[in-house]
C-alpha cells in the first residue's frame, strides 16, 4: 500500500498539483495523470492502476507499467512511502 509522505504539502491548481516536501524544500509538479494518482493515495499499484484506466481509457497492462513508473519516481523523491 503506498501512502503520501507525511513531510508532503500539496498545492492544487486545476489540473496539476504542485508537491513540496518540507525537509527538502524541494518543490514538484504532478500533471493530469500524475494528479489522479496522488489523489487515489492511499492505494495498492493495482488499484491505482485501476484509477488510471477509468480516467483515461488506458489499457489495464499500460496503466500498471505508467502507475509503477510514476510511484517508483515519487518514491525516490521521497514524496510517498509505503505502509
Amino acid at each position: 500500500m503506498w501512502e503520501a509522505h507525511p513531510e508532503v504539502l500539496v498545492t492544487d491548481l486545476g489540473d496539476e498539483l504542485v508537491l513540496m516536501h518540507t525537509g527538502s524544500s524541494q518543490m514538484f509538479q504532478l500533471n493530469g495523470s500524475g494528479r489522479v494518482v496522488w489523489q487515489a493515495l492511499p492505494a495498492t499499484t493495482r488499484q491505482i492502476a485501476s484509477t488510471l484506466t477509468g480516467a483515461f481509457e488506458v489499457e489495464d497492462s499500460q496503466a500498471e507499467r505508467d502507475a509503477d513508473t510514476l510511484l517508483a519516481d515519487l518514491e525516490a523523491k521521497n514524496l510517498i512511502q509505503r505502509r
